[in-house]
């Protein structure tokens, strides 16, 4: 958890973020150990992609006020946000998990049209774009 409160601690609200935040977010940046063994399999030695980690407990910390300056008595205030999208890309960019992936949850597959693959247009409109007598647009396969 050390190397995660090293990432985070100079962050506005770093001090709201309870231990157990952290290691909830620890927990789900596990990645295989240095012998190659998944979390779960037995010898399994804790590892952790701790970018990953700190990316997950980002959208907490961007949700606290910041407050920039305040003025005699505090009579005013000026909250500003830091640049959390910045920091988000430069953790991602940081996170063994994310390059793994290539950085996105969802990805496109690109489906090659050959001869025995049939387009449809899925969106239940002809040519000209009118709707189609069959508004149901069947997308079962079986």
């Amino acid at each position: 958890m050390d190397q995660l409160n090293e990432l985070l601690q100079s962050l506005p609200g770093y001090s709201l973020l309870s231990d157990a935040m952290k290691q909830s977010a620890l927990d789900a940046a596990q990645v295989p150990d240095g012998l190659g063994v998944w979390p779960g399999e037995p010898g399994y030695q804790p590892t952790y992609d701790h970018f990953f980690a700190a990316i997950n407990l980002l959208g907490f910390l961007a949700a606290q006020p910041f407050v920039k300056s305040a003025g005699s008595e505090g009579t005013s205030v000026t909250v500003e946000r830091p640049d959390w999208a910045g920091l988000a890309s430069y953790y991602r960019s940081q996170s063994f998990i994310v390059r793994q992936t290539g950085g996105d949850v969802i990805s496109s597959v690109a489906i090659p049209y050959t001869p025995h693959v049939k387009r449809v247009d899925m969106s239940g409109r002809d040519s000209m774009g009118r709707r189609t007598s069959d508004d149901n647009v069947d997308t079962d396969l079986g």
